[in-house]
């Protein structure tokens, strides 16, 4: 947890004075923007609504600007907001909206997982990548594959390894990756595809990816890291000035309860409804250097990988 809502608890408690039918106007529906996978989503949310009747109006982003796209949306529309709830599933995007005052609070549930996996039809586990420091070797040339490091979940594990390494590491490091023809893919789902398909050996990607790729009976395999594969939690927020208060606070408890939580890590949405482990087996994530120094970050990695 890291902003409680329960200030914006107290503070939406006297929202049911005034007209009685305005309120029965505005207590029926409300929008949320999510780069939550409609898979995960989309049953949830028709749940939330056969339990309370509030309709829920969702705009889903794409694979390939995952969360960037949505988060431009609600920065666009400060003045006069659209939207009551903000879903990530990572918590960039949700960070810096609350950095420009268009999110008011928010909250990270559970986490999934950054993962290395490997095609077990071309890879063995013994000659598979002992650090991703190992992605810019000879032999890994034109076999490894990632998604677009500007956007979501690979942007989050990019910019902590930059603050882990150091930047006298970590941009060589990139320009290696792209000296050694790493192809770069438009989302996490690709990776999956790719490794699975043989057209690449190795590839980093989300563990809710790999997970629908090993259900499809692909040839993938997970391979652990020390210190270099991150937790991703998913974040919720509500929106600055959300025209649904009352309903947008009634969703976000709703998420948060153990059933729906439950849920999620049974459907791999989640590895766990819990925070992630605080010890030396994950990479930390240093939140406040990650923003001070994020827009130089995005600005170089635009640079290295979009050409």
């Amino acid at each position: 947890m890291v902003f409680g809502f329960l200030v914006l608890a107290l503070i939406l408690g006297g929202a049911g004075c005034g007209d009685s039918s305005q309120l029965e106007e505005t207590t029926r529906s409300l929008v949320i923007y999510t780069s939550q996978d409609r898979v995960y989503a989309e049953p949830i949310f028709q749940q939330f609504t056969e339990e309370t009747g509030i309709e829920i109006k969702a705009q889903f982003d794409n694979e390939s600007a995952k969360t960037m796209g949505l988060a431009k949306r609600i920065l666009a529309e400060q003045v006069n907001p659209v939207c009551d709830v903000f879903w990530s599933n990572e918590s960039l995007a949700v960070r810096k909206l609350a950095q420009a005052g268009a999110v008011q609070g928010f909250e990270e549930l559970g986490y999934r997982m950054r993962v290395l996996i490997i095609n077990t039809n071309l890879v063995s586990t013994d000659d598979a990548p002992a650090s991703l420091k190992d992605l810019t070797l000879p032999k890994w040339k034109g076999k490894t594959v990632m998604a677009y490091p500007v956007f979501g979940t690979t942007a989050t594990h990019m910019l902590a390894l930059r603050e882990e390494w150091g930047p006298d590491v970590w941009e060589p490091w990139c320009e290696g990756l792209i000296e050694n023809e790493m192809k770069i893919v438009d989302g996490n789902s690709m990776v999956v595809r790719l490794v699975g398909a043989g057209e690449a050996a190795v590839g980093l990607t989300d563990s809710d990816d790999l997970a629908v790729g090993l259900s499809k009976g692909l040839p993938l395999l997970s391979v652990p890291l020390k210190n270099e594969l991150c937790a991703i939690p998913n974040t919720m927020g509500m929106v600055t000035g959300a025209p649904h208060p009352t309903e947008a606070m009634t969703f976000l408890r709703y998420v948060q309860s153990n059933d729906v939580l439950s849920d999620m890590v049974e459907g791999s949405a989640l590895v766990s409804s819990e925070p992630p482990p605080n010890d030396d087996s994950l990479l930390y994530i240093f939140w406040p250097e990650i923003m001070t120094e994020e827009k130089d970050s995005f600005n170089w990695m635009r640079e290295t990988f979009i050409r």
